[in-house]
């Protein structure tokens, strides 16, 4: 398992006890206990994650595993077909709203600046955010006219195969460059090894651990209030989705995109593009 699929099971399991239930459980039980994550507005895909962690540790301690039964396939079902069974999808951040994003920030403020690079990096290199905080300095690589990031872990390579981005220099620098903003964060940090991003305490001392996505996400909202985006309901997700749309209505084929995206499924991949098109160009715009 993936590290953070680990610690998203270890949170369901702590998640259940903590809702009163014990393990092993019955089926009734893990039915009510979804049942009540649902009547909560938990996502359907979080309830269903849940379920699945639920089954795991049964399996694992060599127990019949409750959530094969009737009651909870049940409830699981009738959960998925209350919401329609459609993911609500991050919508795109485009490349207007990162320049909005980024004119927002003070690039003089160590914070900002690590921010910016931070938000650049993940549109232009089409990150999750769990992506971009798990960068170290080592796995970047400057070459003529942009870097190579060696990507070794991702939501979609669990295996440890090695991935590498290719992210050009803008030859205008700039604020909308993610090779300057890099640069310049670097510059500024000292950092020569380790964790790329990092936390700024109040006398501007650079931790020495890594960044969690959770405060990734945080400082996305942040910047987000400072530069009037809030109604636009950005995530961190909206990066990478923004990147696909903007790359694809700029006229760029599915396999340039998918070499910066990372995307082995086409069927996600298409979801994507799918949207990009009808936000651009909708078949019913026939006034």
């Amino acid at each position: 398992m993936a590290k953070n699929t680990i610690l998203a099971f270890r949170s369901d399991i702590r998640g259940f006890m903590k809702a009163g239930y014990s393990l092993p459980a019955t089926a009734q039980q893990v039915a009510n206990y979804l049942a009540e994550m649902h009547t909560k507005g938990r996502k359907p895909a979080t309830i269903s994650r849940h379920a699945s962690s639920l089954g795991t540790w049964h399996v694992y301690m060599q127990l019949p595993s409750p959530t094969l039964s009737l009651e909870v396939k049940g409830v699981l079902k009738g959960i998925h077909r209350k919401s329609d069974g459609r993911q609500r999808q991050a919508p795109a951040l485009r490349l207007h709203h990162l320049r909005q994003l980024l004119k927002a920030l003070d690039l003089d403020a160590p914070r900002d600046l690590r921010d910016a690079s931070m938000f650049c990096l993940c549109f232009y290199g089409a990150f999750r955010a769990s992506e971009v905080v798990a960068l170290y300095r080592e796995d970047i690589e400057w070459r003529d006219g942009g870097i190579v990031i060696t990507l070794r872990h991702s939501k979609t390579n669990q295996s440890g195969r090695i991935e590498q981005k290719m992210l050009p220099r803008n030859p205008a620098g700039g604020r909308c460059c993610p090779v300057t903003l890099l640069e310049a964060w670097l510059a500024w940090s000292g950092i020569r090894r380790g964790a790329l991003y990092r936390s700024i305490d109040q006398a501007d001392r650079v931790g020495a651990g890594r960044m969690h996505p959770v405060t990734f996400g945080n400082l996305l909202k942040k910047a987000l209030q400072r530069a009037n985006l809030t109604a636009e309901k950005f995530t961190t997700h909206s990066f990478r989705a923004g990147f696909i749309t903007e790359a694809h209505l700029r006229g760029k084929s599915d396999q340039q995109i998918k070499r910066i995206s990372g995307h082995r499924d086409q069927k996600t991949f298409e979801r994507y593009i799918r949207m990009a098109d009808d936000m651009h160009d909708p078949g019913n715009d026939i006034f």
